[in-house]
């Protein structure tokens, strides 16, 4: 241990000592080992000078004045009893850890409140995708699902000539208006007594005309919409909509569409449904109103009309008149809400612990600040005051308040007080939250020797690997840019600059370079030959060199760690050099045991948890 009798009035250590002297880092929190001591002005930067030296045997060996002793001494207990874990204030101060108790709880109740809630959430998912997929095979005519077979073996779903054009629309109307006598889904339209909806064909295109002979265009003004409402020629459901045709009806009512300068035409439905599911209180039934628009968009006036269905949902509320009662669905929905309740109030209490530790160390980094100016002269640089704040309790924080708005919304939709579509948002908040809280246990393994290597080897290299990464990702940003400017004519992984960026990040982790190769859709010899050159040049750089020089640059922080585990750290900071020169009038504390942890001590150190736990416990019963 260093004390004022190893250090001279020069800051150097008495040559007869030096080679016998020990040093515990406090901060080293993968090892409790211990190794020969050198100043920590040399050993962080090998530049240190003669002032240097100076300032850290004042610190180390102050003046021999009692009142400014005894400042040290209540500082240094101060110090030691913040940076202090958990488990090691339960040991030497029999300071039950109550966070840590809250974390684990919160952490199984709000994991099995996410399990719970993915399932449902699921299930509204697929229902919905389902009733997309069961509407188009209805409404679009020849529409088929699109087996998601890479790469796809036919174009997109489009018309091509006016006359299927027409046909289609006429068999999206007579689809719509005859919904309800051969559907198996529970739909129904839009209107208080089921009587069918007037149907809205609008259409948006240039004022003008096109003459592809002598290659003229005469655009008089800005692209306009119009819209032609078809009123309910017969009753929904009547044979009479079999006849119907919609090029007819535009002539019958003066409507002309030109498809040279248009640009895309929709069809407004407008429907009813009802999900009737297992009628009770977690699976309840949901009703809808459903807006239904078909497009036909010819915005690349490319010779053909793409096609698509879009839905939009809108909760609505059903009226229920049911006789049918389960007690045990009754038991389980009103368990479901006292679960979510646990979580908010968990959540809540964590973060009310974490909040005042933070607050704590705020006060105690504006105490230490004032202390070293007031007996040393000494400022602490704005990055020791970091070591004041524990980023942990910020990771604690910030999951607490993603989980209670997520059970909150949770709650609404369990209460069908909020739109089906609030699932996303409550799915986000719920996800990322116990992603931050599950990242929050390993604080608490780092508590351990063997299990801290992972969080030091990622602390450590974290400086180093984001130096890297802005390089790496110049590089890979540049790539994308060319790629897409280039290559995206030609190639279906290539139409954007996001699929781009995809399909490369794909190919660095492996993805076949063959199927890329053999995707290219070209006749031009340049771009033939640009394209291998390029792919085979960004499969050496990145594969080869930068993912290989990443590896190294984590492998490389990984030897340094094992290396302070075996021979510990030397004090870098002004904090860690005052808390160094502890002369062991220190009664707060035990002194630590040096050198290597054994599986024995290991089990011991378990063992004596084990039985603190259960003598707290049992005295914290006694007591209630």
């Amino acid at each position: 241990m260093v004390t004022p009798s190893n250090v001279n009035p020069n800051g150097y250590y008495a040559k007869a000592d030096r080679n016998d002297l020990e040093y515990n880092s406090p901060y080293v929190e993968i090892s409790g080992d211990s190794f020969q001591y050198q100043s920590a002005t040399t050993t962080s930067n090998n530049r240190g000078s003669i002032n240097s030296f100076l300032d850290e045997a004042e610190i180390i060996s102050p003046s021999g004045d009692q009142s400014i002793c005894n400042a040290n001494q209540r500082m240094r207990k101060k110090l030691k009893s913040f940076f202090m874990n958990p488990l090691e204030k339960w040991q030497k101060r029999n300071k039950f850890p109550w966070k840590l108790c809250v974390q684990l709880i919160k952490v199984i109740i709000a994991t099995l409140q996410m399990s719970l809630f993915g399932h449902h959430s699921f299930a509204y998912m697929k229902q919905h995708l389902d009733m997309t997929t069961t509407l188009s095979r209805i409404l679009l005519k020849d529409w088929a699902a699109d087996p998601s077979v890479y790469p796809p073996s036919f174009g997109p779903y489009s018309v091509y000539t006016i006359p299927e054009f027409y046909d289609h629309v006429d068999m999206v109307v007579r689809q719509y208006t005859t919904i309800g006598t051969f559907a198996i889904g529970t739909f129904g339209y839009d209107s208080p007594t089921n009587m069918l909806p007037p149907i809205d064909f609008c259409v948006k295109e240039y004022v003008g005309h096109v003459f592809p002979s002598n290659s003229s265009i005469h655009i008089d003004d800005l692209p306009k919409e119009t819209c032609l409402t078809i009123p309910p020629l017969y009753p929904g459901g009547d044979p009479a909509w079999g006849n119907f045709s919609m090029q007819s009806y535009f002539e019958e009512t003066n409507f002309t569409l030109n498809f040279q300068t248009l640009i895309h035409a929709k069809l407004h439905l407008r429907l009813k449904t009802v999900f009737i599911k297992a009628l009770n209180k977690l699976d309840f039934p949901e009703c809808y109103k459903l807006l239904l628009k078909v497009k036909y968009d010819n915005s690349e006036h490319d010779g053909q009309l793409l096609i698509s269905l879009v839905i939009h949902s809108t909760k609505i509320n059903c009226h229920m008149n049911t006789n049918l009662r389960d007690q045990g669905e009754n038991l389980y929905y009103l368990l479901r809400q006292v679960l979510n309740g646990f979580v908010i109030v968990f959540c809540f209490l964590s973060a009310i612990l974490c909040v005042r530790s933070l607050y704590n160390g705020y006060k105690l980094s504006r105490e230490t600040i004032s202390f070293f100016r007031r007996y040393y002269q000494k400022e602490i640089s704005a990055w020791e005051q970091l070591d004041f704040i524990d980023f942990w309790y910020v990771n604690i924080v910030v999951s607490d308040i993603l989980l209670v708005f997520g059970s909150l919304i949770k709650l609404q939709i369990e209460e069908q007080t909020s739109e089906g579509t609030e699932y996303a948002k409550c799915s986000i908040l719920l996800g990322v939250g116990n992603l931050l809280i599950w990242i929050g246990i390993l604080r608490y393994l780092g508590f351990f020797p063997k299990y801290n290597m992972l969080i030091l080897t990622l602390k450590r290299a974290l400086p180093n690997v984001l130096r890297f990464l802005i390089c790496a990702v110049l590089l890979f940003v540049g790539s994308c840019f060319c790629g897409w400017i280039v290559l995206a004519p030609y190639h279906i992984k290539f139409r954007t600059l996001s699929r781009t960026a995809e399909c490369l990040f794909a190919i660095m982790n492996g993805d076949d370079m063959f199927a890329t190769f053999a995707l290219l859709d070209t006749e031009l010899d340049l771009i033939w030959y640009f394209s291998r050159i390029f792919l085979y040049v960004f499969l050496l750089v990145f594969v080869y060199i930068v993912v290989s020089l990443f590896i190294s640059v984590i492998m490389d922080t990984f030897e340094t760690i094992k290396h302070i585990y075996v021979y510990g750290a030397p004090p870098n900071s002004t904090v860690e050099v005052f808390l160094a020169a502890d002369t062991g009038e220190d009664d707060l504390l035990e002194e630590e045991p040096s050198g290597l942890s054994t599986p024995e001590n290991e089990k011991i150190e378990v063992y004596d948890c084990c039985k603190r736990f259960w003598n707290m416990l049992r005295f914290s019963l006694r007591r209630f």
